[in-house]
């Protein structure tokens, strides 16, 4: 039943893409989300410069759970130090209770919910992530990170 939810969950999000920002810079599109359950985030480099500084023409953005291969030469790997990936997961279970979300020891995701879902990654007493994301008829419009400038924002 669970991995049902799931899949209809991530059903949502397979036709809608999204834009990747990093500090005010558009760096790419992510095409869907269906890798997240591997602990990954997938996205191809549209922007000209940061595919010249990269070289390559995607990145992978991955947690600390992730257990694929970096073998792919065309592709960027970056290990997601900002927990982008458990909460974009949190967005896709759309669960609205407020909860803390354990990483490893002393390291969790605080994520409250008012109208927004409001959230901060705290790692060893350090805000290493913070912001909010949107949902708007159980899909994502928005996720907004504060303090390292990271915006995901759906296309129109």
């Amino acid at each position: 039943m669970k991995f049902l939810l799931i899949l209809l969950i991530f059903t949502n999000f397979v036709f809608a893409s999204y834009t990747i920002k990093y500090q005010g810079l558009t760096l790419g599109n992510i095409e869907n989300f269906d890798t997240l359950k591997d602990n990954y985030l997938e996205a191809s480099v549209t922007n000209k410069i940061a595919r010249f500084l990269l070289g390559k023409d995607k990145f992978v953005f991955y947690n600390e759970d992730y257990k694929g291969k970096k073998d792919d030469e065309n592709t960027k790997y970056k290990k997601d130090n900002y927990a982008i990936v458990y909460i974009l997961n949190k967005a896709f279970s759309n669960n609205t209770e407020d909860e803390r979300i354990e990483v490893k020891k002393d390291k969790f995701i605080d994520v409250k919910f008012d109208k927004n879902f409001k959230f901060i990654y705290n790692s060893r007493n350090r805000i290493k992530s913070k912001g909010y994301f949107e949902m708007k008829d159980g899909e994502l419009e928005s996720l907004i990170e504060d303090v390292n400038s990271i915006k995901i924002i759906k296309n129109k």
